[in-house]
């Protein structure tokens, strides 16, 4: 059978070099491809296994360092471990909405994504560029380099022009929280604007004033005095944090009066608020009538809360470190030797979620989704983990020692889980499974009902209409063949 690259895969291999690495070493590994066997491991020089049409599924060279496979969406995923990686995919996937091509370098530090509607690119910290529609579907582009000092940015209607050099100068529309962000020489001065509002700063957080609509203005000199005022408050405050005084909620139905000499003793009244704390954070109470009630005794030792609050009802108790309670409309949870213990069951909607947490040794997640799909997920660190998604496909590994799995295991467990992973499993899809050990020791595939199997130098093995093993990786031993459709009329 001979040994190719479809062309469909080698324009998903978008640079030269990947085209280069990947036809080289399968067309042209060991003299002629097409003289080689469909499964072949030399591991760790060289390994190949080929689909039923002869194409490349799986290569690897120099092992771990080249590593080259269709993904199980049918797309290309070429790595030089752990430095570089690319990943083509033509079609969506269940990660990512739309098809894609990918480039991560020394994973996390450098990635770039490339999906026709988005391109984002970083090197962390010396660079990051993202370009992408905006909600009026306007080109706009963000970037900064030398995190965190050099920000820049455009839009294709030129409302977003932007650039800065912190902390020498900055001015940038949409920054953080804030519509515009506004520095010179900082701390020496900050601008800020937000929903109208206005905000000057020297020596920030030290001086500065404000303004915004109704009237509403402060000034502050810190740690000596402040003073707000607004149609929904006044505050002002002397040697802050020690003295601090104001009334809140005047434009409501229920305004509310406080006072603070930090950390002796504070209050809050009103005609449906009552609060008081002493000696805080240890106690503390805070209630609203018919609705909350909080109650934090040696925080964080005890709390005990009850809040009737019909968008939003929660009830929650606990003795730190010990043991707490928290129940909710859409979730209910226990929890034991925080942070170690956790039983908890949430649900959203889409569906419900049961996770069991024993930390660091053990933890379980099930998810069941209204359309009947369910996800799971189990791990008994650092030895064994096994996830199936919602399609059915899924892995199983050990050693398992990265703690995290979907978007915090993406790109890490690419670039390093050869480090320390024995032996893996992957369910790719329906009647689609593989093996692997350590170093391709031994790996299996079977895939629509052709099975491949091999040992490096040892003995390959096939089975597609047919058995055939190969000892020492070219000698064949033929087996019983299955039975041929009789044609017609036979």
């Amino acid at each position: 059978m001979g040994c190719s690259v479809t062309q469909q895969q080698m324009m998903g291999i978008r640079f030269p070099i990947h085209r280069w690495l990947v036809s080289g070493l399968a067309a042209a590994g060991l003299v002629s491809c097409s003289l080689l066997p469909s499964e072949l491991n030399l591991s760790p020089l060289y390994r190949h296994r080929l689909d039923a049409d002869g194409n490349v599924a799986e290569l690897d060279a120099l092992w771990p360092i080249f590593h080259y496979e269709v993904t199980d969406s049918g797309g290309a995923d070429f790595r030089i471990r752990p430095f570089y990686r690319y990943v083509k995919e033509d079609q969506p996937t269940i990660d990512w909405p739309r098809a894609r091509s990918e480039q991560q370098f020394l994973w996390p530090l450098g990635d770039t994504i490339d999906d026709g509607e988005e391109y984002y690119s970083r090197v962390f910290p010396l660079w990051r560029y993202r370009e992408r529609p905006n909600d009026q579907g306007l080109r706009e582009t963000d970037w900064y380099f030398l995190f965190p000092f050099v920000w820049g940015g455009s839009s294709e209607d030129g409302e977003e022009n932007y650039f800065g050099v912190l902390p020498f100068y900055a001015d940038f529309p949409d920054f953080l929280t804030y519509k515009r962000f506004r520095a010179i020489l900082w701390p020496l001065y900050l601008g800020l604007e937000k929903d109208e509002r206005v905000t000057h700063m020297f020596l920030w957080p030290l001086g500065g004033y404000g303004y915004g609509p109704g009237n509403s203005f402060w000034h502050r000199f810190l740690p000596l005095y402040s003073y707000a005022v607004d149609p929904r408050y006044r505050r002002y405050s002397l040697l802050w944090p020690i003295i601090n005084w104001g009334q809140e909620n005047l434009d409501g139905d229920d305004p509310l009066s406080r006072f603070f000499f930090w950390p002796l003793y504070g209050q809050l009244n009103s005609k449906s608020i009552s609060a008081w704390t002493f000696l805080w954070p240890f106690f503390q109470k805070f209630a609203i009538k018919d609705r909350l009630f909080r109650l934090d005794i040696l925080w964080p030792i005890f709390r005990y809360m009850d809040d009737r609050t019909e968008s939003a009802p929660l009830y929650q108790w606990w003795i730190w470190q010990l043991v707490a309670r928290t129940i909710s409309d859409r979730q209910w949870a226990w929890n034991f030797l925080w942070p170690l213990i956790w039983i908890r069951e949430y649900h959203d909607p889409k569906g419900s979620e049961t996770q069991r947490w024993f930390l660091p040794l053990y933890w379980q997640i099930d998810r069941k989704k209204d359309d009947g799909s369910e996800d799971h997920h189990r791990r008994i660190w650092p030895f064994y983990s096994r996830t199936v998604d919602e399609n059915g496909r899924g892995e199983w590994r050990t050693l398992s020692l990265w703690p995290w799995r979907l978007g915090n295991a993406r790109g890490a467990m690419e670039a390093y889980s050869w480090l320390w992973t024995l032996a893996e499993g992957r369910s790719h899809g329906e009647d689609d499974e593989s093996f692997h050990l350590a170093a391709n020791l031994y790996t299996s595939r079977d895939r629509g009902g052709r099975k491949q199997s091999s040992v490096p130098f040892l003995f390959n093995y096939e089975d597609d209409r047919g058995s055939v093993l190969r000892l020492f990786q070219f000698i064949p031993i033929h087996f019983a063949t299955k039975s041929k459709e009789p044609s017609e009329g036979g």
